[in-house]
C-alpha cells in the first residue's frame, strides 16, 4: 500500500506520513506524542511502526513531540546538514542523520531528496518523497517560492504546500507589528496569494493533487485559502483536472492513495 496523509497542520503543530512498502516515514513531529499516536492509530499504526522521521526545520511546531516520541519508536531521525546542530539539542541521545540538500537518498527503500526553503530557521528544507506517480512534494514554512523550490516541485503529481495567511487578514489582525513583518518577509510564511501563483506554474508542470497546509489560526481560514488557489485553477481551466484540499489543524487529511 502506498499513501500519504497529514496528521496535523498549522501554527500549533505539524506532522505528516508517507507509507510505501516497508517504509513508514513521519515528516515532522510537532504537536505532542499523544496527538501523533492517536492519528497513527486511525491508520492502524503505532509509533513503533515508524521507520524514519524527517524533520524540515527545528521550530517547535515541527519538533515538539520528538523528545517523547523517540522513546516509543526505533525510527531513524533525519534532517538537513544545516539543521543538524540544533536538532541534536532537541533529540538528545538520538543523533539525527544529516542529509545534504539536492542529493538523493534511499531511506527505507524510498527515494528522498531535500531542497532548501527560505525560512528563519537554520537548514530549513522541503522534501520530495518517492518517484514517478508515487512522488509527494512536501513544502511548508517558506517566505517565498525560489527557483530552487519551483525546480524541486516541478513534475511532482502530489503537492503539500503552505498557504499560511491572507495578507489583508494578517495586516488588520491582532499580531504585533514585528510579527507581521516577520511573516510577510521572504523568510517568513507563504501567503494564500503567493501559494496560488506558484500553483499556476506547478499545475502546468504536472501537479494533479494539491493539499494546502500550515494555515494560520489567526490570519487565515480554510475558505480564504481554498478560494485563492481554486481561482488560480479556474484561470488555467484546470478546475476539473486537479484535486484541491485544505489540511485540517487536527486529524487526518487523507490517506491519499499514491
Amino acid at each position: 500500500m502506498h499513501y500519504f496523509c497529514t496528521l496535523a497542520s498549522g501554527s500549533s503543530g505539524n506532522a505528516a506520513l508517507y507509507v510505501s512498502g516497508d517504509a513508514c516515514i513521519l515528516v515532522d513531529a510537532g504537536t505532542n506524542c499523544k496527538t501523533i499516536r492517536t492519528a497513527l492509530a486511525a491508520l492502524d499504526l503505532k509509533p513503533a511502526d515508524l521507520t524514519d522521521i524527517l524533520i524540515t526545520h527545528t521550530h517547535s511546531d515541527h519538533v515538539s513531540a520528538l523528545p517523547v516520541l523517540l522513546g516509543h519508536t526505533g525510527a531513524r531521525l533525519w534532517c538537513s546538514a544545516g539543521a543538524h546542530g540544533e536538532l541534536c539539542a532537541v533529540a538528545g541521545d538520538e543523533r539525527p542523520q544529516p542529509l545534504e540538500v539536492g542529493c538523493e537518498y534511499e531511506i527505507s527503500g524510498v527515494c528522498v531528496r531535500a531542497f532548501a526553503t527560505l525560512h528563519d530557521s537554520p537548514g530549513s528544507v522541503g522534501y520530495i518523497l518517492g518517484e514517478g506517480q508515487s512522488a509527494v512534494g512536501h513544502c511548508t514554512d517558506l517566505g517565498c517560492v525560489t527557483d530552487e523550490v519551483m525546480d524541486a516541485l516541478s513534475g511532482v503529481p502530489t503537492l503539500v504546500i503552505e498557504s499560511n495567511h491572507d495578507v489583508d487578514l494578517l495586516r488588520s489582525g491582532p499580531y504585533p507589528y514585528f510579527l507581521k513583518k516577520r511573516i510577510l518577509s521572504d523568510t517568513g510564511h507563504l501567503s494564500n496569494h503567493s501559494c496560488a501563483c506558484a500553483l499556476e506554474t506547478l499545475v502546468q508542470k504536472g501537479a494533479r493533487r494539491v493539499v494546502l497546509a500550515h494555515l494560520s489560526e489567526k490570519n487565515n481560514t480554510p475558505r480564504h485559502a481554498d478560494a485563492e488557489s481554486r481561482l488560480a485553477l479556474y484561470r488555467l481551466g484546470a478546475q476539473d483536472d486537479v484535486s484541491l484540499t485544505v489540511a485540517p489543524k487536527r486529524g487526518l487529511c487523507g490517506p491519499l492513495m499514491l
